[in-house]
């Protein structure tokens, strides 16, 4: 039998096989966080007037070396609890050296439970077998695979009849240590959100916090935890190795890992003078900044298409584009994947009516690794510019000219592809909203996803300077030019003068090529 005829017939084998693949109702026990915990060490780090009801207390993660230090650092210090809710916990060598270090916080006691999306736990199956082998340690997936878990294709091969309900996914990333300390944004736990990976790296932000914000958070841990679309691990594989062979395998896996994140310099500061948690624990209370946080996470129900229709008001990207419209002064968006559709081009229309400036910084379609969402935004940029948006575009050379971001690492970023994955706006210089979330179709209505409104002009002066730098060193500023003044041009401002690009910049044929064939087959709602 050829290689076609092969393909062919587990094509076959799959559609026939599919029709059985199906969830069970699965009893599960119910879990609650652990309440703020005052023996813990992490509680010493605490403003002392930080008491409940008076507010929250945050400072940013913007470089990717102190975004990881300051999750190694709680995960430590933890005594009681680590609740963990990703999209994505990669197996590479990000993923297993934080995990082994969650192993370890176990082995002395701490109760541990990790939430993750099941759409990419093929790869990375191993890893959660031997971590849920652990004693202390609850694993759940969300939204699961019925069947085939073994393989990609089998997972999506066995799983034809039950599309609509995998295409929704759980995109929030939140943890928590002790009910102490929180961390949300927008990195996930994989080399490329580290400055880990040779071929792309993520610019991303995170949030540390502390104070009312985090019983918050905890309820919206809980929320998912609990939640009929979420399946223990041992459930859904109940044929696994037993505990000890898994462990065993455990160790192997994350063994060479132990010291991938070495300890920062002393004296090291990040580019808003904050120094890594790590460093900063020995002269308690930690710098942070204050203000009011409303944390806004879309219902896990989401995914039986609840806002689909995109007119659920309790939806991260529908408290966001509310806060948009309200805007007075000034608008800052920075979102990876920007797809706004009709009606968010209509609210941006009548911001800037009012006058409103209006910023946003997105990826070029070199930068971007999702192309197509590059190819759907692309519809809406000569509007923007039209009504007198001002865009700005990120060079995937970013990484290459400037260190801003991170300079732990700089050695192997000469090679390596820039990418904005940050998800933050700042409104009116005072609101800034962090999360998980993107401003494109699937945020909005399919994917699930988690947002701090964080009332706080310091918090939202930080962010501009950072994006303000973001588009100094490695952006090319959007403009109409041309010969009929209605033409998009790319303007990269070069020391000695501009130099205009009247086409996608530093992007390869073959990926224009994808775009230009693919495209217009692929429905913006599912971007």
């Amino acid at each position: 039998m050829n290689a076609s005829a092969r393909w062919l017939a587990l094509a076959m084998l799959l559609l026939a096989l599919q029709g059985c693949a199906s969830l069970a109702e699965r009893q599960k026990t119910p879990g609650t966080a652990l309440p703020a915990a005052a023996d813990s060490p992490l509680a010493g780090l605490l403003p002392p007037d930080l008491v409940p009801g008076s507010g929250s207390a945050f400072r940013p993660l913007a470089f990717s070396s102190y975004s990881m230090d300051a999750r190694l650092t709680l995960i430590r210090q933890a005594r009681h609890s680590l609740d963990i809710q990703y999209y994505l916990l990669a197996d590479d060598l990000t993923g297993r050296a934080f995990l082994r270090e969650v192993r370890d916080a176990a082995r002395r006691g701490v109760r541990v439970r990790i939430l993750v999306d099941d759409l990419y736990t093929a790869s990375n199956d191993r890893l959660l077998q031997g971590i849920a082998a652990t004693p202390n340690v609850q694993v759940r997936l969300f939204n699961p695979f019925p069947a085939g878990r073994a393989f990609t294709i089998t997972r999506w091969g066995l799983s034809l009849a039950d599309l609509a309900r995998l295409n929704h996914r759980m995109h929030n990333k939140l943890f928590i240590a002790d009910g102490i300390f929180a961390i949300a944004g927008g990195r996930n736990i994989a080399d490329e959100y580290f400055f880990r990976s040779p071929r792309g790296n993520f610019i991303d932000f995170d949030l540390l916090v502390a104070g009312d914000a985090v019983p918050d958070l905890a309820a919206s841990f809980d929320r998912y935890w609990n939640s009929r679309h979420v399946y223990t691990l041992d459930a859904l594989e109940p044929g696994a190795p037993k505990a000890e062979a898994r462990r065993e395998e455990f160790e192997r896996l994350t063994a060479s890992s132990a010291m991938l994140f070495a300890p920062i310099m002393e004296g090291a500061r990040d580019f808003l003078n904050y120094g890594p948690l790590s460093h900063d624990m020995a002269h308690p209370p930690l710098k942070m900044l204050r203000g009011a946080i409303r944390v806004v996470a879309d219902n896990p129900e989401k995914v039986s298409g609840e806002a689909a229709s995109g007119l659920d008001a309790s939806t991260v990207i529908s408290h966001l584009t509310q806060a948009i419209g309200g805007a007075r002064d000034h608008v800052l968006l920075a979102s990876p994947y920007f797809v706004p559709g009709k009606a968010a081009l209509e609210r941006l229309y009548k911001v800037r009516q009012g006058g409103v400036p209006v910023t946003l910084v997105t990826n070029t379609m070199a930068s971007n690794d999702e192309p197509f969402v590059s190819a759907a935004y692309a519809r809406y940029r000569r509007q923007m510019l039209q009504m007198g948006v001002q865009i700005y575009e990120v060079s995937p050379r970013i990484l290459r000219m400037d260190t801003t971001f991170d300079d732990s690492f700089g050695s192997m970023l000469g090679t390596s592809t820039g990418r904005l994955h940050a998800k933050v706006m700042v409104i009116d210089h005072q609101t800034t909203v962090v999360g998980s979330m993107n401003l494109d179709f699937r945020s909005a209505r399919a994917n699930t996803e988690l947002g701090l409104f964080v009332d706080s002009p310091e918090l939202a002066a930080d962010v501009t300077e950072l994006v303000d730098e973001l588009r100094s060193v490695g952006t090319y500023r959007m403009r109409l030019g041309g010969a009929s003044g209605r033409d998009v041009q790319w303007v990269d401002d070069e020391p000695d003068g501009e130099k205009v690009y009247d086409a996608e910049p530093e992007i390869s044929i073959a990926t224009l090529l994808e775009v230009w064939l693919f495209s217009p087959f692929i429905e913006e709602d599912l971007l």
